[in-house]
């Protein structure tokens, strides 16, 4: 058979083992919207760390950081070290007061928590918005990477749009079937698939070219272009990356959830360990093919002429399609349909959860709140897979256009996410005084997701504002004035009641 056929065909039969899953998933289901999203609380220490750690990393790690160590060097190790070790760090103490609160009161949504703290419907109203719409660039990235692998592994027999569409739909109706439960249990599968892939990737691929190993790599890169192996970001953009790569994904619906869903404070408390493991020593082999593809764009080697990036920057639009070429080009068809699907794998795993938390933001928020509040469970389901299928085709379709770096797109929903941090503080870290009230938590918001956006390149950008930065950048400035308006709003404005402070401390007293 030829390369493609069974690159393809590998492909295509773990997608149907997913579609698979989420059938035997469905079968479990108890036809309750808390056991469609949040598994009726009864995750474990397996499915929540490899759901949580699967789903941090996503077609972001399989492909754009591959991309990003290609072009910058270890200043992605370095700041990658940084982002994994405290999001870790930041899960385990943020992670397991979301739980305690949720199961104490029956939160599902984070739009449940805060609105319930602040007393406020405005501030679930604008959370449900304001994640939906941040969203969106997160499923976009997923759409581009599952676009990528498959156009690639077809050998390029099946379009980079049609590769996009269909991959998206595999996601979605898995999701379906089986609501989050299939997520979560896809996600265990593919926790551990996309690891080891990596990891085959990265050693296979630096060995065939630099047979003497990392020593050799290493050696070949300072020869090539020595600045790759020093800091060559700006301590202002290293820091942005920090914090909207660890906090500002960390506070995302989707991984926001994960905590309501999981069995008991021990579950969190080593799932978090685990996390920070898995995710700090996946970037090892991502570094060494990044590295190899930079010295090889140079270099060019047997079967890779020297500027091959740049072609690929034409033909999808941005360089995250290097590990994906690579890992078609020089490993065995049998391999590359492994490893394909393992990147296919990184990106479905966070695509399903994406998918599933919107429908359940904007119908449980929204639709059950203020369109159908009398909606029967078997209703509200309903709408919840018609809105997961909605979103995932907005994806599609900005996927399409080939908005550029998956690495600058994911800043924008992480960015995003940053901005519910001064809000949360006050809700987990209940206090005698209250620092932030309904009207200051829900102006800051506000003001620091417009801002955001608006200071955006990606979005800002292309709307003309003549000043702009990069997301991870305007989700910083974003956050300080969310900080500056929640604290200035709240303390000219009458403070939360002490009663519901009260009530926090003593459900997070013993935590």
């Amino acid at each position: 058979m030829e390369t493609w056929l069974v690159v393809t065909s590998i492909i295509i039969a773990y997608c149907v083992l997913c579609i698979g899953i989420g059938y035997v998933a469905g079968k479990r289901f108890r036809k309750t919207i808390e056991d469609f999203y949040v598994l009726s609380r009864t995750a474990g220490f397996i499915v929540v760390f490899l759901s949580i750690a699967s789903t941090y990393h996503s077609a972001f790690a399989f492909l754009t950081s591959v991309a990003v160590f290609a072009s910058v060097g270890i200043s992605f190790w370095i700041a990658a070290m940084a982002w994994t070790t405290l999001a870790a760090v930041w899960g385990y103490y943020y992670g397991k007061r979301v739980f305690v609160l949720g199961k104490a009161k029956g939160f599902i949504t984070p739009a449940d928590l805060l609105a319930d703290f602040y007393g406020s419907e405005a501030m679930r109203i604008a959370t449900a918005i304001i994640q939906a719409l941040f969203i969106i660039a997160y499923i976009v990235v997923q759409a581009i990477g599952l676009g990528i692998i498959l156009s690639i592994g077809s050998g390029g027999k099946v379009p980079y749009e049609t590769a996009s569409l269909i991959l998206m739909l595999v996601a979605a109706l898995y999701v379906v079937l089986g609501g989050l439960r299939a997520a979560y249990w896809t996600d265990v599968l593919q926790g551990i698939w996309m690891y080891v892939g990596v990891w085959l990737a990265g050693l296979m691929i630096t060995f065939r070219f630099f047979p003497g190993g990392i020593g050799q790599l290493f050696e070949a890169v300072k020869n090539v272009n020595p600045s790759m192996l020093t800091l060559r970001w700006s301590p202002d953009l290293l820091l942005s990356f920090i914090v909207v790569y660890s906090i500002g994904l960390m506070l995302l619906p989707h991984l926001w959830i994960k905590y309501y869903a999981a069995r008991d404070t021990w579950t969190i408390k080593w799932s978090s360990v685990g996390t920070a493991i898995y995710l700090s020593s996946y970037y090892i082999p991502a570094a060494l093919v990044g590295l190899a593809a930079a010295v090889l764009n140079v270099t060019g080697a047997p079967g890779l002429k020297p500027g091959f990036i740049k072609e690929l920057i034409s033909a999808y639009g941005s360089r995250d399609a290097v590990m994906a070429y690579m890992i078609y080009k020089f490993t065995h068809p049998i391999l590359a349909g492994f490893l394909l699907a393992g990147a296919a794998a990184a990106a479905m795993s966070t695509l399903d959860s994406f998918l599933g938390t919107t429908s359940l933001i904007l119908t449980r928020d929204i639709y059950q709140r203020y369109v159908r509040p009398k909606a029967s469970e078997k209703e509200l389901v309903i709408v919840g897979r018609v809105l997961l299928l909605l979103w995932a085709f907005i994806g599609w379709y900005l996927a399409i256009l080939k908005p550029g770096l998956i690495f600058d797109i994911t800043a924008i929903a992480c960015a995003g996410g940053l901005q519910f941090l001064p809000a949360i503080l006050q809700a987990i870290i209940p206090t005698k005084r209250n620092w932030i009230n309904k009207e200051g938590a829900l102006s800051g918001l506000i003001v620091g997701a417009i801002v955001t956006a608006i200071l955006s390149n990606k979005i800002g950008g292309k709307l003309g504002i003549p000043i702009t930065f990069h997301p991870a950048e305007a989700g910083m400035i974003g956050l300080a004035l969310n900080f500056i308006i929640a604290l200035l709003v709240s303390a000219v404005t009458k403070p939360l009641p002490k009663e519901k402070r009260l009530e926090y401390y003593e459900i997070l007293k013993n935590v």
